[in-house]
């Protein structure tokens, strides 16, 4: 792959021609922490001077820490200045005649790169530097670049009557096909395990520190993120990492992994679904079939409503209903009728009615929102789940290829709950049930660092929740601790302890945990600047942490909202541009998969949903030949000769207590984790899409009390007919969806361990009805078998 961006002179696209010929990006992951270098580069192919502007997105919390142009073999580093000061000494290199770089930051997740006085024939290539931390994604990671900035909802009160609209800069003109590409490469050092991408094919060469990741052609459109997920070899364990800071103070990476406990207690749960135009296609589909999932994942004793939202809201009843058979059979077929036909992306008012509302004390509300979310007022919905989080807990699911990353994680983490990122092509199910166990099982929430003495700041501030399963991560940067070699720090929640030790004399060198976390403490300060914890405001309380953000920001070079990088070539007078340079606004590439609200309205969709691509090894030596597969209820039963002496002999438990440790008959179909030793390369495959899932299929035959009834997803969980027949005779011996449901449990058990997240809440529902049926000593024998 070539080192620079590839060229595109000669495309147009409208009146003008675009200056952006290419963007490369360079990236390494250490484990979760991932590093990435971004180049753009401009070329004039104009007779005047232009002024470049390009809006693009990066990683929502990208901590942006160089800004650089190189301009005829010559580097110009940024500098880190207020954004007011930084676009005025911008603004005057322009009236100068000289070359003028300014890097600003819109949204956490939006920059503005605007490139001034590039001469008539001149190519500048300007590179910006930062670290992000990847998303925890099952047992890997999940490292998200995003490569083009979706249509946002503009709400009325984001609309001045006066002055550039706020919903301006975030829009930038977009085209169906622009004539500027991607070309990647990430460096993935690590042990690994398996690497795949759900967004595009790419290709992976294994090396003595990892894995180098490529995109299988040398650019790629701009028009959806580029995700890679990586699962290391060995399962993430509890680590701090140490870095230098300034003099004496070190700086530090928490990673906590407690074991909690699953049982799960009542709770009103509000599902949240966006209804609005711009769902419509794939992102519906996945958002009604995560709905029903997690509507039968429901416990008796959990109370529910459903709330659609667009230009306007309205919920299925007018308050939470207990749930049952009933009030399950009404709400899916809520579900199965909803369209997303309601206009306009008006998120605010929904979650406002419901958060303005004290919440039930013997029921948290958990809220499950689901949207494609792009809006402007991302900062006033952030407000609104920070300021009413006693009301309700927000765990939300970004679908499709144009979701605010910025705005379904911030929501989360302002109301202190989880998220999770859905692209089309993406198996929706495991990431919806992994979530839904989150939300019906306990977590640790009033907890904090003990650090042992040390004089440290903590960020995030607040350390954030930790759910079953789930990791928690936190920095400090401790000062002066040069007289201490050694501390141990623990994560506490209550009366409970989990305990690293800090090795402060092995500190490494590395800037990268220091600027992290100095982009979580100003991410802290961000998102407190409007806040106050008295009722009444006074304006120097505002100034106070605005001045703060910015010492911060300079002192770790680091981009936020209220400072900007700014760069200046001087040039001789003969060099200087004359006269006001042409505006030339770069257009983005419209959304892979669709553009509601592109040109002011609805389009039609742009392509077919994304496949998901998987890395298939090359190995060295033949493979093994597939294991023989399983004989599905015949492997419960034994020989098929015994299977009618069996089920006559009332030996149900039995018969299932000597079910063998065998893979199932039919096994999910989700993408596999290959092995990577022994392989010398990758060939991209396309996973089929549309491949059954048979575990998710029998989940959505669940009933309100947690049984299994015989339907034909329970028919194709069993296998063939012959294994059919034998549950059959048995289901004619015993009440039948006993039968059904104990093999269930059991199988999910026995066979299905390493899904157990996503499977958990159904399980403990089914057992628990179960353990009610106490007509036969078989049945309550069954479930002591599948409980053991």
């Amino acid at each position: 792959m070539s080192n620079e961006p590839r060229p595109t002179s000669g495309l147009f696209c409208g009146p003008a021609p675009i200056p952006l010929q290419g963007v490369r990006i360079h990236g390494r992951s250490q484990g979760a922490a991932v590093s990435l270098t971004v180049t753009q580069r401009f070329t004039n192919v104009e007779s005047t001077p232009i002024e470049a502007v390009y809006v693009f997105p990066l990683d929502e919390g990208a901590a942006v820490h160089g800004f650089a142009a190189r301009v005829d073999g010559r580097i110009i580093e940024g500098q880190v200045l207020e954004r007011d000061e930084a676009f005025e000494r911008y603004d005057d290199a322009m009236l100068d005649g000289d070359g003028a770089f300014l890097l600003d930051q819109e949204r956490p997740n939006i920059f503005t790169a605007s490139i001034g006085n590039i001469a008539p024939g001149a190519t500048v290539d300007v590179e910006l530097r930062y670290v992000t931390l990847a998303a925890p994604e099952g047992a890997g990671h999940r490292i998200c670049i995003p490569t083009t900035v979706a249509p946002r909802y503009v709400a009325a009160p984001d609309q001045p009557a006066v002055g550039q609209p706020d919903g301006e800069r975030i829009n930038p003109p977009r085209r169906f096909e622009v004539p500027y590409g991607l070309s990647l490469r990430l460096d993935i050092e690590a042990a690994i395990g398996s690497v795949e991408s759900p967004s595009h094919p790419v290709k992976t060469t294994l090396t003595d520190r990892g894995a180098v990741v490529e995109l299988i052609n040398d650019t790629v459109a701009l028009d959806g993120d580029v995700i890679v997920v990586v699962t290391p070899r060995d399962a993430v364990e509890a680590s701090a990492v140490v870095a230098r800071d300034a003099g004496d103070d070190s700086a530090v990476m928490l990673t906590f992994t407690p074991a909690l406990d699953t049982t799960s207690a009542p709770a009103e749960v509000v599902f949240v679904v966006d209804c609005s135009g711009s769902m419509q296609g794939d992102s519906i589909h996945q958002a009604k079939r995560a709905l029903e999932l997690c509507v039968r994942a429901l416990s008796p004793g959990d109370t529910f409503n459903i709330v659609r939202f667009g230009s306007s809201h309205t919920a299925l009843w007018s308050q939470s209903r207990t749930y049952d058979e009933s009030s399950l059979q009404q709400a899916v077929s809520y579900i199965r009728a909803t369209e997303a036909s309601l206009g306009g992306t008006e998120i605010l008012t929904p979650l406002k009615a419901l958060l303005d509302r004290a919440a039930d004390p013997e029921r948290p509300r958990q809220i499950l929102l689901l949207t494609d979310g792009q809006v402007s007022n991302e900062a006033a919905v952030l407000e609104l789940a920070r300021t009413q989080r006693a009301n309700g807990r927000v765990f939300s699911f970004g679908i499709g290829h144009g979701a605010s990353e910025h705005l379904v994680r911030g929501l989360a983490r302002a109301s202190r709950g989880a998220a999770e990122m859905i692209l089309p092509g993406e198996r929706i199910e495991s990431k919806v049930l992994r979530m839904f166990g989150r939300v019906r099982s306990p977590m640790l929430d009033d907890l904090h660092v003990d650090w042992g003495g040390l004089d440290v700041e903590q960020s995030p501030r607040e350390t954030p929740p930790v759910f079953a399963g789930d990791r928690v991560l936190v920095f400090g940067r401790i000062k002066a601790c040069g007289q201490a070699s050694s501390k141990t720090v623990a994560l506490v929640a209550g009366g409970r302890r989990w305990e690293l030790n800090l090795d402060l004399e092995r500190a490494e060198s590395s800037d990268l945990v220091p600027t992290l976390w100095a982009r979580h403490a100003i991410r802290d300060l961000e998102e407190r600047l409007d806040a106050t914890g008295s009722n009444q405001r006074r304006p120097e309380a505002g100034s106070r942490r605005k001045a703060a953000l910015v010492e911060l920001a300079k002192r770790y070079s680091l981009m936020s909202s209220a400072t900007s990088f700014v760069a200046v070539e001087q040039r001789a007078d003969g060099a200087k541009t004359v006269g006001q340079a042409a505006l030339r606004h770069v257009p983005v590439s419209v959304v892979r998969g669709g553009a509601a609200g592109f040109a002011g309205g609805p389009v039609p969709q742009l392509a077919a949903a994304a496949p998901r691509y998987r890395n298939i090894p090359v190995p060295r030596k033949p493979a093994p030949a597939a294991p023989k597969r399983s004989r599905g209820l015949r492997a419960v039963f034994g020989k098929r000769a015994k299977r009618a002496e069996a089920a006559a002999s009332g030996g149900f438990a039995d018969a299932l207590a000597e079910a063998p440790a065998a893979a199932p008959l039919a096994q999910a179909s989700a993408p596999r984790a290959f092995d990577l030793e022994g392989a010398d390369g990758f060939l991209a495959e396309e996973a089929s899409a549309d491949a059954l899932d048979v575990v998710f299929e029998l989940l959505m035959t669940q009933r309100a009390d947690g049984s299994f009834g015989w339907s034909s997803a329970f028919e194709a969980f069993v296998g063939d007919a012959d294994a059919v027949d034998a549950a059959r005779t048995l289901a004619s011996r015993f009440e039948p969806r006993v039968v059904v449901t104990a093999y269930v449990v059991a199988w999910l058990q026995r066979f299905h361990s390493a899904r157990a997240a996503e499977w958990r809440a159904a399980s403990a529902k089914a057992s628990s009805w179960l353990a009610a049926q106490a007509d036969t000593d078989e049945a309550q024998q069954a479930i002591g078998v599948q409980r053991a």
